[in-house]
């Protein structure tokens, strides 16, 4: 148990008797926490860590569960029960893949999961493969009770407030990191960075001399998906048609958030920038809250901007020059890029020889989406893994409206939010034992369905022309 378990151990089981509600809120928090650790099992490479949200996770379905069991209601809601049934397809082939291990019996050799470790091993079904499938079992559970816990517009709207507050304070955090990276100061990463996970160090990282901003995540790259992943929640705030916490907080959270990006030195958060505005314009065009003939000039002032901001920098700013050509232009060329690039092409054959379903969940490593997919779920598992996706973003692309309600809002927001992070997981190594995918993915889940004029909720105005639902329940 880790100094911060201890002060968390007592916070959960109050919750467990106690408030279900408070229990989801530090589970929402703690998503993007994915260095901080309750507990740590094992040492080194081979060590492991019961994250903070597993922890609140875990308990808040436990939760869920004791409060079902007497009336034994565990049904889905038939308005995501859809996508759900698709997630549950998944799991399930990945689950039935772990056969592949035991028919291959150790006649092929797999490459370490290390990057510049060039050592193989006969391919076993060993603790590693059932540990990764209950990590994934567990993130589709909590992707579900997430989806049925923010179908109502009030629910949905404090998970939003409660997620951006976290990517408030990790950006913050990743401020302070920044500053102790110049400054000289220790870091206090037995705080927030205290993972017994050998994947959990990426504070340690440096490039050209220079530490690497990680701020509570495990490494920069997973940082930088989390925070422009949950970008589009400040949207409406620059639209003036809403905001998550006020106006003036999620506009002053969109440049923070962006300054954070710019200085963690990671091709992730670059690229994601960039699809994110290349995603955004179909959204504004959908939802018409801006005509094509607008969209095409603000793209195009837009992306004249980025790029004379950048060439000026790049031209007269050594460390910036450095950055880029660090992150982006020479990414494919340097060690880690190369031995990324190595990793797909080794997963790609093992799915060449067993097409169907992989050579068995949690067996191979591949640094992308696809290729990591087909080459431990095979064919059949990437299917259903794709079709989960497509139906929860088609759901949202085609329910799509004018960004009046809240409900509309949200599912713009949550749609962006999927679509940039499943982009984003092209270029590296998927999160799936992390907590900000799944409860991305349940966002999505809950607004991909669109409700009648008899079930709208009735709304009122307030000021800076902000929605908000009055309450049309009690919890």
């Amino acid at each position: 148990m880790t100094p911060l378990g201890y002060i968390m151990l007592p916070v959960g089981l109050a919750g467990l008797f106690l408030s279900r509600k408070w229990l989801y809120r530090f589970f929402v928090f703690f998503t993007l926490f994915s260095a901080s650790s309750a507990a740590n099992f094992g040492e080194g490479d081979n060590g492991s860590a019961l994250q903070l949200w597993m922890f609140f996770g875990s308990l808040w379905l436990l939760r869920l569960v004791i409060e079902r069991l007497p009336a034994f209601a565990f049904s889905i809601d038939r308005r995501i029960l859809r996508p759900c049934l698709w997630l549950i397809a998944f799991l399930f082939v990945a689950s039935l893949s772990l056969i592949m291990p035991v028919y291959i019996n150790g006649t092929l050799a797999i490459a370490s999961p290390d990057l510049f470790d060039g050592s193989e091993t006969p391919l076993f079904l060993t603790s590693h493969n059932l540990t990764q499938l209950l990590y994934l079992i567990f993130g589709g559970g909590i992707a579900i009770s997430v989806a049925h816990s923010n179908l109502r517009d009030e629910d949905r709207h404090e998970t939003e407030r409660i997620i951006l507050l976290s990517a408030l304070f990790i950006s913050v955090w990743g401020l302070f990191q920044f500053f102790c990276n110049l400054t000289g100061i220790p870091y206090p990463d037995y705080i927030f960075n205290n993972s017994g996970s050998g994947s959990g160090k990426g504070f340690l990282e440096t490039l050209n001399g220079v530490g690497r901003i990680s701020s509570a995540a495990v490494e920069p790259s997973m940082f930088a998906q989390s925070l422009v992943t949950l970008l589009p929640l400040t949207l409406p705030a620059w639209l003036r048609r809403g905001s998550v916490l006020s106006v003036s907080i999620d506009r002053s959270c969109t440049v923070l958030f962006i300054v954070v990006l710019m200085l963690c030195t990671s091709s992730t958060a670059y690229l994601g920038l960039f699809i994110l505005a290349v995603l955004l314009l179909p959204v504004l065009l959908r939802t018409r809250t801006m005509s094509a003939a607008r969209a095409l000039k603000f793209a195009a002032m837009a992306g004249t901007t980025i790029v004379a901001v950048i060439t000026i920098a790049a031209s007269s700013i050594p460390i910036v020059s450095d950055v880029i050509n660090a992150t982006l232009l020479n990414k494919y060329s340097a060690g880690s890029g190369l031995d990324r690039a190595w990793s797909i092409g080794l997963a790609f054959g093992y799915f060449q020889k067993f097409p169907l379903l992989g050579i068995g969940w949690g067996s191979a490593t591949s640094h992308d989406l696809i290729v990591k997919l087909l080459s431990n779920v095979g064919l059949i598992g990437t299917f259903a893994f794709l079709g989960a996706m497509h139906c929860v973003l088609r759901a949202n692309w085609h329910a799509l409206d004018p960004l009046v309600l809240p409900s509309s809002l949200s599912r713009a927001a949550w749609f962006l939010a999927l679509a940039v992070f499943l982009c984003t997981s092209f270029l590296i190594t998927f999160p799936l034992a992390f907590g900000n995918f799944w409860l991305v993915l349940g966002m999505a889940i809950s607004t991909g369905w669109k409700a009648g004029p008899a079930q709208t909720p009735m709304l009122t105005s307030k000021s800076h022309n902000q929605i908000t639902p009055l309450p049309v329940g009690s919890d």
